[in-house]
């Protein structure tokens, strides 16, 4: 093979290669382990992710059987049901952690009580379903620095282990070594994979359990995360450099980016089109039906030039059949082996589908905008907060309006006499439901005083004799 030969003394690398050294990969982790089929649904704008179980316990057995390995122990006995319900609630628990933003549906148990149910992973054999632009946003946001703390003891703990690479005689055997390895070092970093939804969903490939595996991979979150929240600010701000680039699509912006960065702007997607029956994507031919309106039941009976056709092409008839009866839809799946293809397929779809971001005024954090709402403030629970940063923020603003004028104005003079009056209905002097009365109107009066058409004085007058004063005896009012 022909080499030529150059003095490299002072050749400039170009900034591409200064920028991808950054993702070399480690012999001890590579970032690919499961590949997950991800579909996209255009009118929902919604990522669905089949999260793949090849590598729980059920996907293996058969493997062991064939090999004549020992099953593990603790596969060798029934469960009882209460390690069952135990397995269950414990799953249960991490799926509900992204609840409130995703929709985890499990597989359904094989068996009532069954081995199956321990799962290594508690995403693996789900159906994530991702609202386009928050599986980014997650994983960005995700605290993966105090994960990797919590987990550092019993990560090293695993490290001192000797580790004498094991013979492999053939692929399968190589297959059981890894699903191993994946069952021992999954629990030590569970707390980093739960983190975000797209860590549990696509988790690395650990070769062995050594301090440089568990550096790149920590490296490889950062870096992951400073370069998505780079994009989402350079490409879906309209408020980043809007003299620059306010004049620039979303995905004009992207091709600049790439173009600084000396890198391609292409990606590829490593797609399935088929026409299928069982995977809707909408409700309009042909890419989807209102499966409620669809009757399979009515007869179709072929007509003469339909089974001229069957036969001439040796076709059953009932096939044909079942196409007049049971349409097919045009679907596409993608498939994802690691957490960068999923993150870029998700900015390319946000990029096709338009979706604009903004900065919270409050958390600082990126939102999505959703239909004509352009507020300052996101509907994001606060860390350590029980409410949104819009919540808070109006509670805020109430708060600061309540200074206005040395605190005489409308709002301070109505929490005055709410706050009297309510003191009544815990008193017991005042039924609820006359409060709630009082209360509808009294929030007319105190608009109607922001708005100007009542005084400070007429307001604060109607307040005092809205409320009858308590009777002498302390007794109810009706």
């Amino acid at each position: 093979m022909f080499r030529p030969r150059f003095d490299l003394s002072e050749y400039q690398h170009p900034e591409s290669a200064n920028y991808y050294s950054q993702w070399n990969g480690c012999t001890d982790l590579s970032p690919s382990f499961f590949e997950n089929s991800v579909s996209y649904f255009a009118e929902e704008k919604k990522l669905y992710i089949q999260v793949s179980p090849v590598y729980e316990f059920e996907a293996m057995f058969d493997l062991y059987e064939d090999l004549e390995y020992l099953i593990p122990e603790k596969y060798q006995r029934e469960p009882t049901e209460q390690e069952v319900e135990s397995w269950r609630g414990g799953l249960q628990t991490l799926r509900e952690k992204f609840g409130r933003t995703f929709c985890v549906n499990p597989p359904d148990p094989l068996y009532p009580c069954d081995a199956s149910e321990q799962r290594i992973n508690a995403f693996s054999g789900t159906t994530i379903v991702v609202p386009l632009g928050e599986g980014i946003l997650n994983f960005c946001y995700a605290d993966f620095s105090s994960a990797f703390e919590r987990c550092e003891t019993a990560y090293r703990q695993l490290t001192q282990v000797a580790d004498t690479p094991p013979a492999i005689h053939s692929a399968e055997e190589g297959v059981i070594h890894i699903f191993e390895q994946y069952e021992e070092l999954f629990p030590a970093l569970s707390e980093v994979f739960y983190s975000s939804i797209y860590t549990a969903a696509f988790p690395p490939q650990f070769a062995r359990a050594t301090e440089k595996a568990l550096e790149y991979y920590q490296q490889h979150l950062s870096l992951l995360q400073a370069e998505l929240l780079e994009l989402l600010e350079f490409c879906l701000d309209k408020n980043f450099r809007p003299e620059v680039l306010g004049q620039l699509y979303p995905s004009e912006r992207y091709s600049l980016w790439c173009r600084i960065k000396g890198l391609s702007s292409s990606h590829t997607r490593q797609e399935t089109f088929q026409p299928d029956s069982y995977d809707p994507h909408g409700t309009t031919m042909p890419f989807g039906a209102d499966l409620d309106k669809l009757d399979t039941s009515e007869e179709v009976i072929l007509t003469p030039e339909q089974k001229a056709f069957c036969q001439e092409y040796s076709l059953p008839e009932y096939e044909l059949q079942m196409h007049y009866k049971i349409p097919c839809f045009i679907s596409s799946s993608y498939t994802c082996s690691n957490l960068r293809d999923m993150l870029y397929l998700e900015f390319s779809k946000i990029l096709e589908a338009g979706l604009e971001f903004q900065k919270c005024k409050r958390c600082r954090r990126y939102f999505i905008v959703k239909g004509n709402y352009h507020g300052a403030y996101c509907d994001r629970i606060a860390e350590g907060e029980h409410r949104t940063c819009q919540q808070l923020a109006a509670q805020e603003t109430y708060l600061e309006k309540l200074k206005d004028n040395d605190g005489k104005n409308p709002l301070s003079i109505y929490q005055k006499y709410y706050k009297r009056y309510f003191a009544r209905v815990q008193a017991g002097s005042l039924k609820r439901e006359k409060f709630k009365l009082w209360q509808y109107e009294a929030v007319r009066k105190r608009d109607d005083c922001l708005a100007g058409n009542l005084t400070l004085d007429e307001l604060s007058e109607w307040l005092e004799r809205s409320m009858p004063n308590r009777s002498p005896n302390n007794g109810v009012i009706f």
